[in-house]
């Protein structure tokens, strides 16, 4: 199978913003799952896609909510850091033990707290976009109406 032209510049855009080198990443690649890519650094790179190829992202900014978070905390992570840092801030004054000893208190709840909301809580509902959509919506010149899954 050939890589077109797209794919390789489409990789190197992406290798620019997540700082990795152009053979970490596959077609198959989601943006937000296994990349990592959400809020401002999905912004600034499709910014990057549009300004380069001059691609249409019209009907992606119109369901940009379905593929991609905010930046910045949920509010599912404000209910585990605020409780945790409080925690772990308390035990540590009442039991004598040193401002360390607080934060390793509150670093142990927080890793219990996001395991909890990954297993029992809002599922993940994000409809993902890999490397290959990004590259068919360049070589295309218009990100489609609908993903084409």
């Amino acid at each position: 199978m050939s890589i077109s032209d797209h794919s390789y510049e489409v990789i190197d855009l992406l290798a620019h913003e997540r700082g990795l080198t152009r053979d970490k990443f596959n077609p198959s690649d989601r943006l937000l799952h296994d990349l990592g890519m959400d809020g401002d650094d999905a912004v600034d790179f499709f910014n990057s896609v549009h300004e380069r190829f001059g691609t249409d992202l019209t009907h992606l900014h119109e369901h940009w909510s379905e593929h991609f978070g905010p930046e910045g905390f949920s509010l599912w992570n404000g209910l585990v850091i605020i409780p945790a840092a409080v925690i772990g801030g308390a035990v540590a004054g009442m039991t004598d033990l040193s401002a360390f000893w607080g934060f390793v208190i509150a670093v142990v709840l927080l890793a219990a707290g996001f395991w909890a909301i990954r297993r029992w809580g809002p599922p993940d509902t994000t409809v993902p976009i890999t490397v290959a959509e990004v590259v068919a919506a360049v070589e295309s010149g218009t990100w489609p109406s609908r993903p084409q899954r």
